[in-house]
């Protein structure tokens, strides 16, 4: 069994072979999949996607570069934490710091702090994992989290940043998330830093329709229309063989290991 722990199937990628995408990854044994909602408006789309597909969970949040489009009002808040106690929600994501652009100003970065935290409290009054969102942050990310006792559970979704940060994160008992890009062999330093990460502190993701796998990317060179680079669920297979050979061990253990460790935070 495999469980992709993070795609965003409702992108209008997949507005033509949603459920032909769904069927081909439960057939190659991806049994189940978390739907991560970045907006509000997609948080009953995720709810109804998963009441329809019952191999589907999702994670309910605001990405931090929608909170400009979003006034995290007293009604968002309470909306989020209702809709989050569904059975099909297994965490509160994709949430999180972004500070990538250059144009940020204070002020931006105030309000994704404020977001951000009002979200972690959500799933802590509700008892439930965060799926966190981090870039160009980690030293803002990481003196957040380490204000809360008991610690937060949850996950660094696609983690990019340098070894040091990476302990950090494990001393507060997060896992890390692994996607497409290990899967370039150019990718050395986030692959030697993978190789550093114990295998019991990772989890695998496709973020989808996003970071597509290499090879995938290669075979889909010629191609002219909607499905140009676009990821799916099926192809975290390819995630799993590279981070097995990163690891110098088997694709059944990578695939044991890593969903043993998201049925055990997300609760599956």
């Amino acid at each position: 069994m495999i469980i992709d722990t993070h795609m965003h199937l409702l992108d209008p990628k997949f507005n033509n072979d949603r459920d032909l995408v769904i069927n081909k990854a439960t057939q190659l044994g991806i049994t189940k999949m978390i739907e991560v909602t970045c907006e509000e408006n997609d948080w009953w789309k995720a709810i109804d996607l998963a009441k329809t597909n019952s191999n589907i969970f999702v994670a309910l949040g605001i990405h931090p570069n929608n909170i400009d489009n979003c006034f995290f009002n007293t009604a968002r808040y309470n909306c989020l934490q209702s809709l989050a106690t569904y059975e099909s929600c297994v965490a509160i994501g994709e949430i999180g710091l972004d500070y990538h652009h250059v144009d940020l100003c204070d002020e931006v970065i105030m309000k994704q702090k404020e977001v951000f935290q009002q979200q972690l409290d959500i799933a802590i009054k509700i008892n439930k994992p965060v799926i966190i969102h981090c870039r160009d942050a980690y030293q803002d990310m990481l003196c957040i989290l380490k204000k809360y006792s008991p610690p937060i559970k949850g996950v660094i979704h696609c983690f990019s940043g340098q070894l040091k940060y990476a302990e950090e994160f494990l001393k507060l008992g997060f896992y890390l998330g692994v996607d497409g890009p290990i899967t370039y062999d150019y990718n050395y330093a986030r692959r030697s830093i993978i190789y550093e990460v114990p295998t019991d502190n990772i989890l695998i993701e496709t973020d989808s329709p996003y970071l597509i796998p290499f090879k995938k990317k290669q075979n889909n060179t010629s191609l002219r229309h909607q499905h140009l680079y676009r990821n799916e669920p099926a192809y975290i297979i390819d995630i799993i063989k590279s981070l097995a050979q990163i690891k110098k061990t088997s694709f059944e253990i990578i695939e044991n290991t890593t969903t043993n460790n998201a049925m055990e935070l997300f609760k599956l």
